[in-house]
């Protein structure tokens, strides 16, 4: 990410955080005195400031990190649990997902999250859960009715999308999940009056959503995560590099563009 020439030029990223976000840095690093302090002194606009660096409020960097007090203390200020980005349209509740962070995905939910809102690719928390490989995120939203089988705008659900990830544990078990589903309206080879091969099948070729990803060709196998994911490093960089992870949030490897 480059600052140009100007006014931000000639600044660190630590130096820019701690100068212009502040209330960012203080969730980024879990500092509750310096964040109570903060809301006390700052206007309750700033509670919805977007940083420069990825487009966040306070309360996304708190879900980002991990910060429970920290987001406890911005909702009780004021800020909401639904606030969406402009650049991406995203909530707290996809950042926690795609974080790794199921208590406070839980207690987002708890105060009235979201759950199946999609950004700006059509993308749900559960499919940003699907991305990361974060089962302990994938848990926690099925357990509060999160729409399984909801497609983003490239036709994939949260179950295909951590297949393509090479998240197999995660994609099985979602998939599982769905088949469940299906396996309640299923008989005689109709589902609600429509035959079940009505919809496509991005892996096989095929039509049927009833499937198991055994046969299908791997995008390379990994373990599903049972820890927080974090970006590279625990500040922005000037170079790009972790916002090249951030907007690993969006970018299915079978879609990139390169140009």
């Amino acid at each position: 990410m480059s600052l140009g020439a100007g006014p931000e030029a000639g600044f660190s990223s630590e130096e820019l955080l701690t100068l212009r976000f502040p209330l960012h840095r203080a969730c980024r690093d879990g500092d509750l005195p310096a964040l109570c302090a903060l809301l006390q002194s700052s206007p309750r606009s700033d509670l919805a400031a977007e940083d420069s660096f990825y487009g966040w409020t306070p309360i996304h960097w708190a879900a980002h990190f991990g910060k429970l007090e920290c987001l406890m203390q911005l909702v009780r200020a004021g800020a909401s649990v639904n606030a969406s980005t402009t650049r991406f349209a995203q909530t707290p509740a996809h950042i926690a997902a795609f974080g790794g962070h199921p208590q406070c995905l839980n207690w987002l939910i708890q105060v009235g999250a979201n759950i199946n809102k999609q950004d700006y690719v059509g993308e749900t928390p559960i499919h940003k859960a699907a991305r990361s490989g974060s089962m302990d995120s994938i848990s926690a939203l099925v357990a509060h009715g999160a729409q399984i089988d909801l497609r983003n705008a490239s036709g994939l659900t949260a179950a295909d999308l951590a297949h393509t990830q090479g998240f197999q544990e995660c994609a099985q078990f979602l998939l599982n999940l769905q088949n469940c589903h299906l396996n309640r309206f299923y008989s005689n080879g109709t589902l609600n009056g429509v035959h079940q091969n009505a919809g496509p099948n991005p892996f096989n070729g095929g039509t049927s959503r009833k499937r198991s990803f055994e046969d299908t060709e791997s995008a390379g196998v990994k373990k599903a995560r049972t820890e927080a994911y974090s970006f590279d490093g625990l500040i922005p960089m000037l170079n790009g590099g972790a916002e090249d992870d951030a907007d690993n949030m969006h970018v299915d490897r079978e879609f990139a563009v390169v140009s």
